[in-house]
């Protein structure tokens, strides 16, 4: 059984789900997904098409497409050498610490009136819904009449492809043009219902303006006895009247101000310089707790990176931080360069898209170490040679100026593992790494995989919906089903203890369990719709095991060992006792069997 306990976590995932916006409807990819990666281990992630599993590697590689994002969750990456954060301080980092600290100072004294700033925005809010609908109004108006014109689409779309046939089902057709007409007359009704509202509550605050002039009225009140309280001090012992608590507080936040920002271009720094101080005001005048390290972190967040300040060396004049590194929140193009191919690296499944059929294989290579990497051109080339070598490229110095297309297929997945590695990670994401190769092929890569893990000491993630594939190269495996880890375990656990329904249908389909004579077993049914809200457990409609609460509520996620997760009510205490498939029981056994078969 494989132990992590002694293992570094280097990527931590809490709660993340991934949305995507199709055509105006919106997709959930991935649903409250937890995972923690681990160093130097080899992870496997399977299920079927379209289960998640390149969705949920694309995240925390930064390679989402621009439709996508993350909608809830966290995913921290442990890396010191890119959360280590160092800032001299020459004159202008001087300047700006200054400036910050000017700026903290000047504007804490707005945290005295938080109270009735709250006030005065919930009072403008309700000033302003008089004669306007509520943001709650405005959703249900929204969401109702998106789905009534979904519903014409539809039904248009219906329309057209009966109008498309060689022979016309003429009373279908006026039928479906008919209910085209209802549906519009829907939308029609949901729209006038919305100007009819608006219009009343127009009327109605011409006709009482009184509620109206209280609200005003109170607003004034509430914005003198802020002011008042802004301009009442509370230490005279500086010119800000603030207390030495809060000068220290500033002090501290004004150094993770400059760290921060410190990590960007100076074109960045001061757009961000600009976004940061509005957001402290903000923060400042709503009162929210600055001495929180969560609520920093929130505050922060709406910009960059918050960097934590760890101390300050008066003899190198250095500030010393260490930024949280979030991949969920990352919003900016020199963050992901930091992490993605230096940090994260992926190897896809098909080398001949992968490489550009114009340019040198050495070229390709030399280019992702130059973009990363601190070197020259000479020693870029130099480094290139040693990595194709370790790939297994044969004379790599005689190949270096050769074209993808002078090479076998399996030489040019080299190169694309070889180009992933360039950069030395501590993550290589696999994604289908042998589909389009030859089968003898295959395992040549999968070994090679396999050496370079243990000579280069990185961690692998396997996306694969090959078990046969997983049983070689895997220590852990994650099943992934709906957007959602149905369960996780080490390989020894998935294989021969597994434990929800979908694993052993999963098991079950492997082609060394079939028999001659016999079908090959296969799930019935079709995955879920990722674009509906799911009820209950994803799996229970294509479960023969499901119980009746299978379809109302969504089982938790179960322990079984302390490696060892599954998310199915079949491990409740109170289910009843079901028995994996007598198939894919001792398979271990059959699998060495189904081996000996074929080698003989």
């Amino acid at each position: 059984m494989s132990d992590n306990t002694n293992r570094k976590v280097l990527l931590s995932l809490n709660n993340v789900d991934v949305k995507f916006n199709v055509r105006g409807r919106t997709l959930q990819a991935i649903r409250n997904v937890s995972l923690d990666i681990y160093e130097n281990e080899s992870l496997a992630i399977v299920g079927e098409s379209g289960s998640g599993k390149s969705v949920l590697t694309k995240t925390f590689a930064g390679m989402l497409d621009s439709n996508g994002y993350v909608s809830n969750g966290s995913i921290i990456l442990a890396d010191d050498e890119i959360s280590k954060t160092d800032v001299v301080l020459t004159k202008r980092n001087r300047r700006t610490f200054e400036d910050f600290y000017e700026f903290l100072n000047k504007n804490s004294v707005l945290e005295r009136g938080a109270e009735e700033f709250r006030q005065i925005n919930d009072k403008k809010r309700e000033l302003d819904s008089l004669d306007k609908l509520s943001p709650d109004e405005e959703a249900d108006f929204a969401a109702r009449i998106k789905k009534a014109k979904d519903d014409v689409v539809d039904t248009t779309n219906y329309l057209w492809s009966l109008d498309k046939k060689l022979k016309s089902d003429r009373p279908e057709i006026d039928k479906t043009e008919a209910r085209i007409k209802e549906l519009q007359a829907v939308v029609d009704s949901i729209e006038k219902e919305k100007e009819d509202l608006l219009q009343k509550r127009k009327a109605a605050l011409k006709s009482e303006t009184t509620k109206a002039d209280k609200l005003k009225a109170d607003i004034e009140a509430l914005k003198a006895a802020r002011q008042a309280k802004i301009a009442k001090a509370d230490s005279e012992s500086n010119p800000y009247g603030l207390k030495n608590e809060v000068l220290e507080r500033n002090k501290k936040i004004a150094y993770e101000l400059l760290l921060s920002i410190g990590r960007y271009p100076l074109k960045e720094q001061i757009i961000f310089r600009y976004k940061l101080k509005k957001a402290f005001k903000l923060a400042m005048s709503l009162g929210e707790d600055l001495n929180d390290a969560a609520t920093l972190n929130k505050v922060f967040e709406t910009v960059a990176f918050r960097v934590e300040f760890r101390s300050f060396d008066e003899a190198t004049q250095t500030v010393h931080g260490y930024a949280i590194i979030d991949c969920a929140k990352i919003k900016y193009t020199n963050d992901w360069q930091q992490i993605r191919g230096c940090r994260i690296a992926t190897v896809f499944q098909d080398p001949m898209t992968s490489l550009n059929p114009v340019i040198t294989i050495g070229k390709q290579i030399m280019t992702v170490i130059l973009k990363h990497q601190k070197c020259s051109q000479e020693e870029a080339r130099k480094r290139t040679i040693d990595i194709m070598d370790k790939v297994g490229i044969p004379d790599p110095e005689k190949r270096f100026n050769d074209y993808p297309f002078e090479y076998s297929g399996g030489m040019r997945q080299r190169i694309v593992i070889a180009i992933a590695l360039s950069c030395q990670p501590k993550i290589l994401i696999c994604d289908e790494p042998t589909t389009a190769l030859d089968v003898t092929i295959q395992a040549q890569i999968l070994q090679l995989i396999k050496d370079l893990q243990k000579d280069l000491g990185f961690t692998t993630v396997y996306i694969t919906h090959d078990l046969g594939v997983v049983a070689n190269v895997a220590e852990r495996v994650a099943v992934l089903y709906g957007g959602q880890i149905v369960e996780v375990g080490s390989v020894e656990e998935i294989f021969y203890d597994p434990r929800h329904p979908y694993t052993w249908a999963l098991l079950s389909s492997l082609p060394q369990l079939a028999e001659r004579g016999k079908e090959l077993f296969s799930i019935t049914g079709t995955p879920p719709s990722l674009y509906n809200k799911i009820v209950g457990d994803a799996f229970a409609p294509r479960n023969q095991y499901a119980l009746a609460i299978d379809l109302v509520k969504e089982p938790p996620v179960f322990k079984i060992t302390d490696t060892h997760y599954a998310k199915t009510w079949l491990l409740d205490p109170r289910a009843p006792k079901v028995e994996m498939p007598e198939n894919i029981r001792n398979l271990h056994e059959k699998m060495l069997k189904s081996y000996v078969n074929v080698t003989e």
